[in-house]
């Protein structure tokens, strides 16, 4: 994932605030994350301060099948199936991508998002945002759509799937955090790539589909 720094700067924030109005303070890794409650992710500083940092190159993890929940969290195994001759057509399920982001600005407090899963809806091909139906739920604090990719290219075939896309927030976010004026704005970009060589367990075969076998719900807070 790799967020426009500027982009989010010249969000207008709901009630409107003056820039910046939201900038990138914390990226809790997989790794970092583990046996975390909710209220880590708050609280917990890994860069010294609450200053900007980088928001370009944010790796996450894939998530296994076997999870364990710290306080306040809700994470719950899922899987992802799809047949590589109709991608969209079929996918189902979801892939769980471990890490959370915590954002400051002009505002009181943390907006923080994360535990993201990749998913696919065609309902939400088209929306205020422009959506592919490809989106990542956001499933920290609660669950509910945090960003739609847009202009998505997509390959597959029976041992991999990679797609790439568009970040925008979710008419979702933008309607109960920012403005209706940022709905469909560009945030930055987003790429996914099956692991290579393929993790063992990962991947179930049958009648030419696979399946990532993947974690995800976990929820999304804003703190003010």
């Amino acid at each position: 994932m790799d967020l426009d720094r500027n982009a989010l700067a010249q969000l207008v924030l709901n009630p409107t605030g003056t820039p910046p109005t939201i900038f990138l303070e914390e990226f809790f890794t997989s790794p970092a994350l583990t046996g975390t409650q909710i209220n880590d992710t708050v609280n917990t500083n890994l860069v010294p301060g609450n200053s900007e940092i980088p928001a370009i190159d944010l790796a996450y993890d894939v998530t296994g099948s076997t999870v364990s929940n710290p306080a306040g969290r809700a994470i719950q195994a899922t899987n992802f199936t799809y047949d590589p001759n109709n991608l969209t057509g079929t996918a189902a399920g979801q892939i769980g991508l471990g890490g959370v982001l915590r954002f400051m600005g002009n505002f009181q407090g943390i907006f923080a998002t994360g535990d993201y899963a990749l998913k696919y809806d065609a309902t939400r091909v088209g929306n205020a945002a422009g959506g592919s139906g490809w989106y990542l739920l956001n499933n920290y604090g609660f669950p509910v759509p945090g960003w739609d990719l847009t202009d998505v290219t997509a390959s597959s075939d029976p041992f991999s799937l990679s797609l790439s896309g568009t970040l925008k927030w979710s008419p979702e976010v933008t309607s109960a955090f920012f403005h209706s004026s940022d709905i469909g704005k560009s945030m930055g970009t987003f790429t996914f790539v099956s692991p290579v060589p393929l993790p063992a367990a990962a991947w179930l075969f049958g009648s030419g589909v696979i399946g990532l076998v993947g974690v995800a719900r976990r929820r999304m807070a804003h703190r003010g």
